[in-house]
């Protein structure tokens, strides 16, 4: 991915072009989602003609690297040297942490955050300016807990990747699978980036645990599933975990590993409703592959931003106001930003991994409706 990537125009264009800067990870192990947050954000453009809201549009890329000191620079680069009426991004929390300050002390652009959930970005920032068009982590993990114990099993263990976010969706679920009823039997914090899980496959089974909850993504998630079959431990205790377990770009490489286990997600690519198989479609056209959660989320994120310069033109302070409890038409099903938190309200989806003519694919089981959030004492109004 070069630096910068016009749409249309040039940098520096006139005042009837829209710069938009995508913060996102282009190499390293995350460039994957950036990249899928670039190709959907760029395929809804396309399915307007390349405009919006009867705008060109500019694109001006760089590069995070999944580091909070590069991405500090690439956003102040952005919204001083670019001009960018709107950032896309980042991957990681810890990128958007550090983001913060700067969106904020600028105050020239609305954020649209593509993919970074910790709820701290609420709690301690509660910024007029970041929407998220995409998840926190409570509502990929609190939101599973009741129906896990209503559905498989009063009692589970723990399993989870040692970091901020792992650490955050274990907490969410112990605490509402205990609020639900359930015995959380034990807690296994593995570390980021783990080849080997068999050292903690024995803790695993011994828990005596009937079912599983855990926290993996990326190639964390492909190693973990994949040996939790090999060691057989699947046929006597039920995987759960949050959707990024059981997704899109991991599912290939999980193969048959994968099948019978569930999960929770607020996007899953085979929903047969007509918005999401038009989307899925022409995804699928334009890059051979169906979309994952991350070209969903810059999807997304594009609709946003042609609903604020609808409204607001480029005004930082009028089209946050214009996006604040505003309603987009996801390919996910419902979706608004939440009037006080600017964090998305939306559907989430329990799915179970079955066989597809394809191979193993998600199938949605159970929906959990617009679930009411917290909001940690954040209140942008």
């Amino acid at each position: 991915m070069g630096t910068t990537a016009g749409l249309a125009g040039c940098l520096g264009g006139s005042e009837d072009t829209l710069t938009v800067g995508f913060v996102l990870p282009f190499t390293g192990v995350y460039s994957l989602l950036g990249e899928s947050i670039v190709n959907g954000f760029e395929l809804y453009v396309d399915e307007q003609g390349g405009e919006i809201a009867g705008q060109e549009i500019e694109t001006v890329s760089r590069d995070t690297e999944a580091d909070t000191n590069t991405g500090v620079s690439a956003t102040r680069e952005l919204l001083v040297e670019s001009g960018a009426d709107a950032l896309v991004g980042p991957v990681s929390s810890a990128v958007a942490t550090a983001m913060m300050q700067t969106v904020e002390n600028e105050s020239s652009a609305i954020w649209l955050n593509a993919n970074a959930g910790d709820y701290r970005l609420v709690e301690e920032g509660c910024l007029s300016y970041h929407f998220r068009t995409s998840f926190n982590d409570w509502q990929t993990s609190a939101p599973l807990a009741p129906w896990v114990y209503e559905n498989v099993a009063d009692n589970v263990v723990i399993t989870y990747a040692d970091y901020a976010f792992g650490d955050n969706s274990r907490q969410f679920f112990s605490e509402a699978f205990e609020q639900a009823g359930g015995t959380v039997v034990n807690e296994i914090p593995i570390p980021l980036g783990t080849d080997d899980f068999s050292p903690y496959m024995g803790d695993i089974e011994g828990s005596g645990a009937d079912a599983v909850y855990s926290f993996f993504a990326g190639s964390d998630a492909v190693n973990y599933v994949t040996q939790f079959h090999e060691f057989g431990l699947d046929q006597n205790m039920t995987q759960t975990g949050s959707g990024f377990l059981l997704s899109e770009d991991t599912l290939p490489a999980q193969g048959q590993a994968a099948l019978g286990k569930f999960s929770l997600l607020h996007y899953t690519s085979t929903d047969q409703s007509e918005r999401n198989q038009g989307f899925a479609q022409s995804y699928a056209d334009a890059h051979d592959t169906r979309p994952n959660v991350y070209a969903c989320q810059g999807y997304d994120s594009a609709q946003a931003f042609e609903l604020a310069v609808e409204e607001a033109d480029t005004d930082p302070d009028a089209m946050a106001e214009a996006l604040r409890g505003a309603e987009i038409d996801s390919p996910r099903g419902s979706f608004r930003f939440h009037e006080e938190t600017n964090d998305p309200v939306q559907n989430m989806y329990v799915r179970e991994v079955v066989e597809g003519s394809d191979g193993p694919e998600n199938e949605v089981v159970d929906t959990v409706e617009n679930i009411e959030l917290p909001t940690w004492g954040c209140s942008v109004n």
